[in-house]
C-alpha cells in the first residue's frame, strides 16, 4: 500500500511540475530577451537577428535586445550564453561556425552539445568560390587542374583563420585533392578587397556580398557551394556539378538556447520563431539577404549538427590543417 501510494505522489508531483513549466512557457517571456549574435553587424546573422528581434518584440510585447558578442569565429558570444540564466531570456542566433569551431578549437570551455539546446534552424545561404578575371581558369574544373599541377602555388584569401570562408575553400581542397596556400585578413571586406585587386586570386563568402561585383565583372564565379544552384546565379554550377564530387557547404543560421531551458519554453520559442519564418513578408526580406528559409525543429537541427561537426573534426584532421 504504501509503494502504491509513493507512486501515486511521485505520479502527482509529476503532474504538478508539467503544468508549473507549461505555465511558465505560456507566460513565456515575462521581461527583455536577449538575442546574442557571435558575428559582427551587417552580416547576414545579424541582419537576421534584427528583423527577427523586431517581429517577436511585436509578437510578445517585451524588447527584444539585438548584442553582437564577437571574436573568435562565435566562440565568444557563445560562451556569453552558456554564462547566462537557463530561463529562455537569452538566445543566440548561431551559423556554420557552431559546428566547425570544436574542429577548430580543439580546447572550447563550453560543450557542443550538453551546454545547449537546439531549438530551430533557420536559413542557409550560398557561398561562391570566385577568382579575380586575371586569373587563367574559366571553370572549376580548370581551377582544380592548375592546383593540381602546382601544388600550394595558388593562394587564396579568406576573412580569418577558421571561419566559415576558410574552411570552405579547405573543404574544397580535401575533396579535389589539392594544395593551396590560405591568406587570412581581419575580415571579410579585407579579403575582398584584394581579391578584387588582384593581391589574392582566389576566395569564397557569401554570394550576396560578392553578386555585385560578379555582376560587374570585377570577379569571376567557378562555383557555388550547396547542393543545389542559387537562385541569384542560376548559370553558375554548384561545386559537384563543376567536378568536385560530394562537396556540398551550406552556411546555416538557426537559434540555440542553454541546456538548462525547460522544453517547454523551448517549444515556445520554436513555435513563434517559425511562425515568423513561415509569412511570406518575412521570407521575402530573407530572400533580400541572399539567403533561403530552411526550417528544422529541435531534433533534426540537433542531428545536422552532429553530422557537421564530425564531417569538420574529419576534415581537419585529415588535411593536417593547424590553427594557431
Amino acid at each position: 500500500m504504501n509503494s502504491e501510494r509513493r507512486a501515486f505522489n511521485a505520479a502527482l508531483a509529476s503532474a504538478a511540475l508539467l503544468g508549473a513549466l507549461q505555465a511558465r512557457a505560456q507566460s513565456f517571456p515575462d521581461r527583455p530577451v536577449r538575442l546574442i549574435c557571435p558575428y559582427g553587424p551587417g552580416t547576414v546573422s545579424d541582419r537576421l537577428s534584427r528583423a527577427l528581434g523586431q517581429q517577436l518584440n511585436a509578437g510578445w510585447g517585451q524588447p527584444v535586445v539585438v548584442e553582437n558578442v564577437t571574436g573568435a569565429g562565435g566562440v565568444i558570444g557563445i560562451q556569453a550564453l552558456a554564462k547566462s540564466p537557463p530561463d529562455g531570456h537569452a538566445i543566440a542566433m548561431i551559423a556554420s561556425n557552431f559546428a566547425m569551431n570544436p574542429a577548430v578549437y580543439p580546447r572550447l570551455s563550453y560543450d557542443t552539445f550538453n551546454d545547449f539546446k537546439p531549438v530551430v534552424h533557420l536559413t542557409f545561404n550560398h557561398f561562391a568560390f570566385v577568382v579575380h578575371p586575371s586569373f587563367p581558369a574559366r571553370t572549376l574544373e580548370e581551377f582544380v587542374a592548375l592546383a593540381r599541377a602546382k601544388p600550394g602555388t595558388i593562394d587564396f584569401a579568406s576573412s580569418g583563420t577558421g571561419g566559415s570562408p576558410h574552411l570552405a575553400v579547405e573543404l574544397l581542397a580535401y575533396l579535389a585533392k589539392i594544395k593551396l596556400t590560405h591568406i587570412p585578413y581581419k575580415s571579410n571586406g579585407q579579403a575582398v578587397t584584394d581579391v578584387l585587386g588582384g593581391t589574392v586570386p582566389m576566395m569564397a563568402t557569401s554570394v550576396s556580398t560578392l553578386l555585385p561585383h560578379i555582376r560587374q565583372g570585377k570577379l569571376r564565379a567557378l562555383a557555388v557551394t550547396g547542393s543545389k544552384r542559387s537562385p541569384l546565379l542560376p548559370d553558375v554550377p554548384t561545386a559537384a556539378e563543376a567536378g568536385v564530387p560530394g562537396y556540398e557547404m551550406k552556411n546555416w543560421n538557426g537559434i540555440i538556447v542553454s541546456s538548462g531551458v525547460s522544453d517547454a519554453v523551448v517549444g515556445r520559442l520554436q513555435k513563434d520563431i517559425t511562425g515568423i519564418f513561415e509569412r511570406a513578408d518575412f521570407k521575402a526580406q530573407v530572400d533580400a539577404m541572399g539567403a533561403e528559409v530552411e526550417l528544422l525543429g529541435p531534433a533534426d537541427f540537433g542531428r545536422r549538427l552532429r553530422d557537421e561537426v564530425a564531417m569538420w573534426q574529419r576534415v581537419v584532421k585529415e588535411s593536417g590543417l593547424k590553427f594557431d
